[in-house]
C-alpha cells in the first residue's frame, strides 16, 4: 500500500512537470542555449535566461508564434549582460525579446541587433525592455547601427539606448527589398540617451529610408520617445520616405531637427521641442511635398539656418531625388513658437537652390517672443507662403501678413523629469564602476612620468615637481586628468628610439596641461618626436584639450606638430592660450587630418587665444573641414590677440589656414614677417559661413585670401 502511494505522487509530479500538448511551457537556459531551445519552442512558450555575463556571442534567433501566443525570450532586467563582440539577429513570426543589456562592447554585425529582412524576415516581432550601452568600433569612421529594423509591423519600445560614438544611425529602418516596404513598424517609448557632435553626416538617432527609396511607403511610427540631447548632426529624426507618422515625441536639447529630408505624405504632430536656448537647437525641416506639421510645441530652439526652429527649403529645378525636391502643398497648422530665433522660409537659398517654396498654408499657429527680434526669416520669396489666423504677443518689424497681435497662452511644458515618465517610465541602472575620488598627485622629480599616468583616474591632478623629465615612451593619457609645473617650466624631452608623441590622448582621454615645456630636440641615438600632444590614430569617444601656458619648441622633423588631432580623432574642444611655439621645422596647430572632402573635421570648439608663434617652416594654425556637406555646424574657430613672426614663408605657405570652419573670428592679430612666399590667412568660405577677420596688423606679410573680401575689408585691419 505504501509502494502504491509512493508510485502515485511521482506520476502526478511527472504529469505536472510534463505540460500538456498545445500547452504553453517555461525553458531556462544559457544565452547559448536560445537557438537550440526556439527550434523546438512553439507558440506560447517562455525561454527565461539564466544570469550572467556572456562575450563574443553572435546570436540568431528564429520561431514562430502567433498573436495571441508569442513565443517570448526573456531576461530579469539587469541580469543578463551581453559584452565583447556581440550581434544578435531575430527573425520568424510573434517573437518577443525582453530585458537583454548590450554593454561596453561591439558589434560583430552592421549592428547591434537587427529584425531579419531576408528569406526569414522579421513580422510582427517585438524588442522591449532592452538597454544598448557604449557599444562602439574601436575606429569612430567605421559605420554600424545600435538597431536595424527590417521586416513588417515589428515593435521596438521601452528601450534605451545610450552613448553611441561610432559613425552609423542609432535606430535605421531599412526599406530595401519587398518584405521591408509599407512595413508599419512601431518605434515607441524609448529612450534615446545624449549622442554628442560627430562632426560629420550619417551621424543620425534615427533614420527611415534613403534617398533612393524616398518613394516609397514605410508607414512607419515613431511615438512617445524622448530624445535627449542628440546632436550627432542636423537630422536627429531622418525621414527618407512616405507615410510616417512622427508623433507626441519629447526632444530635449537636441541639436538637430526632425528632418523631412525626402519623400511625402509624412506627419510630425503633437511632438514637444525643448532648447534651453542651446546653440543649434531646433525644430523642424522641409523639403518635398504633402506634409503636415501639427499641434507641436517649440520652446526656446536657437538654431539657424538648417537648425531652425522651422525650416521650409528652397528647392533645387528638377532636382535629382538625393538633392532638394521642390517644397509645396505643405499644412503648417496650430503650432505653438515661444522664444525661438528662426523660422525660415526659402532655407538653404543659393546659386543651386534657387526655387522658393510653393503653396504653404501656415495657419492658426501661436508665437510668443520675449526680445526684439522678427523670428521669421523670409530667405526667399514668400509669394507662395499663405501665413492666416496666427497670433503673436509682439507686434514687430517686418512681420508677414496674417499675424494678428494678442495675448498668447503660454503652454504647459512637462520638465526633464516628467519627459521620462511619459516616455520610457524609469531609467535603468547603468552598469558604472564606482569612480574613485580624484586626487592631487605629487609626481616626484625621479619619477617614471608614464608610468604614473598609467595609475590616473578621471579627475585627477598630477603636479611636477621636477625641472626635467626624460621620457622613453609617450604619456599615455586615458582618462579626464590635468598635468601641471609645480615651477611653471617643467620641460618634457625624448630620450627613447621611439616617442612619437611626448604625450598621446587615448580613447576616454582628456586632459589639460599647464606650465610644461614640451622639448623636440634629438638626443644623441634616439628619435626626435612627431609633435608635442597628439591624440592617438584612432579614438571612438570624443575628448577635450586644454593647453596653458606651455612652451613647444625644437620639433625639427618636416611634418611634425605642437598639437595635432589625426584622422578618426574629434575634440569636443581644443583651448590653447598664453602659449609659445618656436623653432619648428613644422606647424603649430594642426587639426586638418580629415582630408576625405566629405564634410568631417577634428574639433568641434577651438579657441586659440595670446600666444606666440615663432619661427615655424609650417603652417602656425591649420584648420579643415571639406567639402560641401551642411550636416554639421562646426567647427567654431577663434583665434585672438595672437602674435606670428616669421612664420611660413615658403611659396603657396599660410599662417593660418583655416578651410571650412562654419564659424570664424580671427581678431587683434599680429604678423610680421610671415606668410611671405603665400598668404597669411587662407580661407575657402561659403556664403553662409560666419567669418570675420578684424582688427589685425599686417606687416612684411602676405594677404587674406578669402572667396569673399567683406570677411576683412573694413574691418580695422591694417597693411592689407
Amino acid at each position: 500500500m505504501e509502494v502504491r502511494k509512493h508510485l502515485f505522487k511521482g506520476v502526478l509530479a511527472l504529469m505536472l512537470a510534463t505540460p500538456m500538448a498545445g500547452e504553453a511551457r517555461d525553458y531556462m537556459t544559457s544565452l547559448p542555449g536560445v537557438a537550440d531551445c526556439l527550434k523546438k519552442a512553439v507558440a506560447g512558450d517562455r525561454i527565461i535566461i539564466e544570469a550572467g555575463t556572456y562575450r563574443d556571442v553572435d546570436l540568431k534567433w528564429k520561431a514562430v508564434g502567433t498573436k495571441q501566443a508569442p513565443i517570448t525570450v526573456e531576461a530579469k532586467p539587469g541580469t543578463v549582460l551581453i559584452t565583447g563582440r556581440s550581434s544578435l539577429v531575430m527573425g520568424g513570426k510573434h517573437l518577443v525579446v525582453s530585458g537583454l543589456e548590450f554593454r561596453n562592447g561591439y558589434p560583430s554585425r552592421r549592428s547591434v541587433v537587427e529584425f531579419a529582412g531576408g528569406k526569414d524576415f522579421a513580422q510582427d516581432c517585438n524588442l522591449t525592455r532592452c538597454v544598448i550601452d557604449n557599444y562602439n568600433t574601436e575606429d569612430r569612421s567605421q559605420s554600424k547601427s545600435y538597431i536595424y529594423l527590417s521586416g513588417q509591423r515589428n515593435r521596438v519600445d521601452h528601450c534605451e539606448l545610450l552613448r553611441k560614438y561610432n559613425l552609423g544611425v542609432t535606430l535605421l529602418v531599412n526599406l530595401n527589398g519587398a518584405n521591408n516596404l509599407n512595413n508599419h513598424h512601431q518605434i515607441d517609448h524609448n529612450y534615446f540617451g545624449p549622442r554628442e557632435v560627430y562632426g560629420s553626416n550619417g551621424a543620425e538617432t534615427m533614420r527611415i529610408g534613403t534617398s533612393q527609396q524616398s518613394y516609397e511607403t514605410s508607414a512607419t511610427t515613431v511615438c512617445d520617445n524622448f530624445f535627449d540631447r542628440c546632436s550627432g548632426e542636423v537630422e536627429v529624426i531622418s525621414i527618407k520616405s512616405c507615410d510616417n507618422i512622427v508623433r507626441g515625441n519629447y526632444l530635449w536639447e537636441c541639436e538637430g531637427v526632425v528632418a523631412l529630408r525626402h519623400g511625402k505624405r509624412n506627419l510630425v504632430e503633437n511632438n514637444t521641442f525643448v532648447g534651453n536656448g542651446k546653440r543649434n537647437t531646433g525644430g523642424v525641416r522641409v523639403i518635398d511635398s504633402d506634409h503636415v506639421i501639427r499641434n507641436n510645441i517649440f520652446v526656446s530652439l536657437a538654431g539657424q539656418r538648417f537648425f531652425s526652429a522651422l525650416g521650409v527649403m528652397n528647392a533645387v529645378p528638377n532636382s535629382l531625388p538625393n538633392r532638394y525636391v521642390q517644397v509645396s502643398d505643405i499644412t503648417i497648422t496650430d503650432n505653438v513658437y515661444v522664444d525661438c530665433t528662426n523660422l525660415e522660409f526659402g532655407t538653404g537659398a543659393d546659386a543651386e537652390r534657387t526655387s522658393a517654396p510653393r503653396s504653404i498654408d501656415f495657419k492658426r499657429n501661436r508665437l510668443f517672443v520675449s526680445g526684439t527680434q522678427n523670428p521669421f526669416q523670409m530667405v526667399d520669396k514668400a509669394s507662395e507662403v499663405r501665413f492666416a489666423d496666427n497670433i503673436m504677443n509682439k507686434n514687430l518689424e517686418g512681420l508677414p501678413s496674417g499675424i494678428k497681435i494678442a495675448k498668447v497662452k503660454l503652454p504647459m511644458v512637462p520638465t526633464y523629469q516628467q519627459m521620462i515618465s511619459r516616455t520610457i517610465g524609469k531609467l535603468s541602472e547603468t552598469a558604472k564602476t564606482a569612480k574613485a575620488e580624484a586626487r592631487t598627485v605629487m609626481v616626484a622629480k625621479d619619477a617614471d612620468l608614464p608610468q604614473v599616468l598609467a595609475q590616473a583616474e578621471d579627475g585627477d591632478s598630477f603636479v611636477l615637481q621636477g625641472d626635467e623629465y626624460k621620457l622613453v615612451k609617450t604619456v599615455l593619457v586615458q582618462k579626464n586628468v590635468t598635468i601641471r609645473s609645480a615651477s611653471g617650466k617643467t620641460l618634457l624631452r625624448s630620450v627613447g628610439t621611439s616617442v612619437p608623441h611626448l604625450m598621446t590622448i587615448d580613447n576616454g582621454g582628456s586632459l589639460e596641461v599647464e606650465g610644461l615645456v614640451f622639448d623636440g630636440r634629438l638626443e644623441p641615438g634616439g628619435s626626435s618626436p612627431e609633435t608635442g600632444i597628439s591624440t592617438a590614430k584612432t579614438m571612438t569617444t570624443p575628448y577635450k584639450l586644454k593647453v596653458n601656458n606651455c612652451k613647444f619648441i625644437n620639433f625639427g622633423e618636416n611634418g611634425c606638430a605642437a598639437i595635432r588631432g589625426q584622422k578618426s580623432t574629434f575634440a569636443d574642444s581644443l583651448i590653447v592660450t598664453g602659449c609659445l611655439i618656436a623653432d619648428c621645422s613644422g606647424g603649430g596647430v594642426d587639426f586638418a587630418s580629415e582630408k576625405d572632402d566629405k564634410g568631417r573635421y577634428n574639433a568641434e570648439n577651438m579657441l586659440i587665444e595670446n600666444c606666440e608663434f615663432r619661427r615655424l617652416l609650417g603652417t602656425p594654425v591649420n584648420v579643415y573641414r571639406g567639402g560641401s556637406d551642411e550636416s554639421t555646424a562646426g567647427p567654431y574657430v577663434t583665434v585672438r590677440n595672437c602674435f606670428f613672426y616669421d612664420c611660413c614663408n615658403k611659396q603657396r605657405g599660410s599662417v593660418l589656414r583655416l578651410m571650412g570652419p562654419q564659424y570664424l573670428r580671427v581678431s587683434d592679430c599680429q604678423f610680421f614677417n610671415s606668410g611671405r612666399g603665400g598668404v597669411s590667412v587662407r580661407l575657402d568660405e561659403t556664403s553662409w559661413e560666419d567669418v570675420v577677420i578684424e582688427r589685425c596688423k599686417f606687416e612684411k606679410s602676405g594677404a587674406v585670401l578669402a572667396m569673399r573680401k567683406e570677411v576683412y575689408l573694413n574691418r580695422q585691419n591694417q597693411g592689407l
